[in-house]
């Protein structure tokens, strides 16, 4: 474990879960439209669903990380489930962590072709070289290295959005509206806008859920290798930070629901965000297009980094070979299954496994406080009768 409280390092911890969370579905729009912005002034009841859940789970990985000083991330799901349980969710995550990969891939070949007209093979390949290469540097580099691509890619996103709502709040009433009735622009009777789940709580587990894969094992070895307070700091500073960017930009797509170029609007476009950039000043959709695409480089390098450390020791030959071998099956399957396809299936349907999850977890820490107050309770009446 490194040394005593930090804040220099809770503000690159907090860098590395921001640019954990803010990959190519965040980045791109695609995802805070399923979640946040489909669900109109309910998508505040979403951010609120998740702050708490991402609060309560990462602090908690963190104190398991912290007191195991666990080796394989993964053994945390042991922890939480039992043995038998606890396998399961060892290798689902690592799967889900994989088929995220597949995300982040389709999201670098949709921004590039609309942003660039770039053919799709061109940004599938561009990520999936810079993640293989960053993996193999192993954890300490790549948590520096992510640490501070996140806050980074973040401010640019917030002073993106925040401009387009200072633009544009006053047709807030009007995006909502049309939400609300399905009057969306370029729409067929049977279209609408895809969302996460059937109600704002079901999308606040979900879009917590999907997370908590993600950061099970990753923030578990960082409670090992980090001064715990440090570590929370940063936890607590990543979700303020990261909240306040999802109401900025949520509520900037609300007020532009309808905006768009040919049949391509925000509320059905790949890439919603560009439309957003485009406005502000039309040369910026290029400029926020790479952005997205080094934030995405950013947010696959961990769900990566998760099954290749997960079946081989960091440092080693095998470490290498199969960080490749991974990385060109996760490119050839990202490149051909669509990209909002990947958002809505990978995300959504994991997200509620996750979901259960979180209730073992939940289950535990009841346990675990118990034991904590009954063992308290024991020794003071043991000092009483000394």
């Amino acid at each position: 474990m490194e040394g005593g409280f930090s804040w220099k390092r809770a503000f690159i911890l907090a860098g590395a879960c921001i640019a954990l969370v803010i990959g190519s579905g965040f980045a791109t729009g695609q995802e805070l439209v399923q979640y946040f912005t489909a669900y109109g002034l309910g998508g505040l009841l979403v951010v609120v669903t998740f702050a708490l859940i991402f609060i309560y789970y990462n602090l908690s990985f963190a104190r398991v990380g912290s007191e195991q000083h666990y080796e394989v991330g993964n053994d945390v799901f042991r922890y939480y489930c039992g043995k038998y349980l606890g396998t399961f969710f060892d290798y689902y995550s690592t799967i889900f962590c994989y088929m995220s990969f597949f995300v982040m891939v389709g999201g670098a070949a949709s921004t590039l072709q609309q942003g660039f007209g770039l053919p799709v093979w061109v940004g599938g390949v561009l990520v999936a070289a810079i993640v293989v290469a960053i993996v193999s540097l192993g954890l300490s580099k790549l948590v520096d290295i992510i640490g501070v691509i996140g806050p980074l890619k973040i401010a640019f996103f917030i002073v993106i959005g925040a401009i387009v709502l200072g633009m544009d709040w006053p047709q807030l009433p009007e995006g909502l509206e049309a939400i609300a009735t399905n009057q969306l622009a370029g729409a067929t009777a049977d279209e609408g806008i895809v969302k996460a789940g059937e109600n704002w709580l079901i999308a606040g587990l979900s879009y917590a859920g999907f997370v908590l894969l993600w950061f099970a094992s990753f923030m578990t070895l960082l409670g090992a290798k980090n001064n715990r307070r440090s570590l929370n700091v940063g936890i607590v500073l990543a979700t303020v930070v990261i909240c306040a960017a999802i109401v900025i930009i949520y509520f900037a797509q609300v007020a532009n629901i309808n905006t768009g170029h040919g049949d391509l609007f925000v509320w059905n476009a790949p890439i919603p965000n560009l439309i957003l950039a485009d406005k502000v000043w039309p040369p910026l959709s290029y400029v926020y297009a790479v952005v997205v695409f080094i934030g995405i480089c950013a947010t696959a390098v961990p769900l990566l980094y998760n099954p290749v450390a997960r079946f081989a020791k960091e440092g080693t030959p095998r470490f290498r070979l199969l960080a490749i071998g991974l990385g060109v099956a996760g490119l050839i399957i990202g490149l051909f299954v669509p990209y909002r396809t990947l958002v809505n299936t990978v995300y959504v349907i994991n997200g509620y496994i996750g979901a259960l999850l979180l209730i073992f977890m939940v289950v535990r820490s009841v346990r675990d406080f118990l034991a904590r107050r009954n063992k308290a309770a024991d020794e003071s009446t043991a000092d009483s009768l000394d």
